[in-house]
């Protein structure tokens, strides 16, 4: 076995350990995470950009626990990335979005409520796809404006703390924008009958396997008007399952809203419908979870889905009896 420690091939700022006694060559980076990099890429460009890829490897590898494996067909453009990655890859300007994945790490290593956590800048910026540590501390910023987060100061007068905490409005927020929130996935949706197996074989237990009771509005028995019981719903909801398929006005204003929420929206659509670029410009930017009709094929779809759901907000805890 060779070991060298010398610089990451993605983010090239950090020295790291490299083992290339195989093929794939195994990484270990204090801000990429642990990833493969194929022997051909290690001294190939990246046709994407380094802070990106940066960020797909270390959510891949925070939310997984799985060695994102870098390949020359997965780093060719940014659509190939969008669709290996475990997260939504943000904007550049979509600071919300980049701070909710910094929120989402500090939850994920807060083992309790009120666990203090170290978040040095310099190391952590991949977290939320910042391209360097500057926009990294604007990112945390916000969610210090938001009082979500909180420093904890050392002990010395005068000395700077890397030290966090998410507070109780932060773990108010993480479980869906507000404590009352359900374990409940909200699904919008075109209500056709031939979307009917999707929705059956793909959505539903995808959301189950994931944790969380799924919901469709029309197979749930209310009194009032539906527009009223589809807001209720979804502010109840911890996130949102939209499937644009035929570009469905409600799933559009069901995942806007969402949005407008704080709440995580998993995007899905038919396959040949995405790869046509026939969905509106607005959402063309967000990492989408594709289907095709086939048992096998509805099968994998809801595997996507559990992973997109336990990427973005961990397991629930809702059990369902089959």
């Amino acid at each position: 076995m060779t070991i060298d420690k010398s610089k990451c091939p993605v983010c090239k700022t950090h020295d790291t350990v490299i083992d290339d006694s195989k093929e794939m060559r195994k990484i270990e980076c204090p801000l990429c995470g642990h990833y493969r990099i194929s022997r051909e890429q290690m001294f190939c460009d990246f046709s994407v950009s380094k802070h990106l890829l940066s960020g797909v490897i270390r959510n891949t590898w925070e939310t997984t626990g799985k060695e994102f494996e870098v390949y020359c067909y997965k780093v060719d453009s940014m659509e190939s990335l969008q669709k290996v990655s475990p997260v939504q890859i943000p904007n550049g300007s979509d600071v919300p979005a980049k701070a909710n994945l910094i929120l989402r790490h500090l939850q994920r290593k807060s083992t309790y409520p009120g666990k203090i956590i170290t978040l040095a800048s310099d190391q952590n910026y991949s977290v939320g796809f910042c391209d360097n540590k500057y926009e990294f501390v604007f990112c945390r910023s916000y969610l210090l404006d938001l009082k979500v987060i909180e420093n904890v100061p050392k002990p010395l007068v005068g000395q700077i703390s890397n030290d966090y905490r998410i507070t109780p409005s932060g773990w108010a927020y993480l479980s869906g924008i507000g404590a009352d929130a359900a374990e409940q996935g909200f699904i919008a949706m075109s209500f056709k009958p031939e979307l009917k197996p999707v929705s059956d074989s793909g959505i539903y237990p995808g959301i189950k396997k994931a944790g969380y009771k799924p919901l469709r509005i029309d197979r749930k028995d209310h009194n009032n008007r539906i527009d009223d019981e589809i807001v209720a719903e979804i502010r109840k909801s911890r996130f949102i399952v939209a499937d644009l398929t035929g570009n469905n006005q409600g799933a559009y204003y069901e995942a806007g809203f969402a949005q407008g929420l704080g709440k995580p929206v998993i995007w899905t659509c038919e396959k040949n419908q995405l790869e046509a670029k026939d969905l509106h410009f607005d959402v063309r930017q967000y990492s989408i979870v594709t289907w095709e009709i086939g048992h096998e094929n509805l099968k994998d779809f809801a595997k996507h889905i559990t992973q997109r759901i336990e990427a973005t907000i961990g397991h629930g805890r809702y059990a369902i009896e089959e």
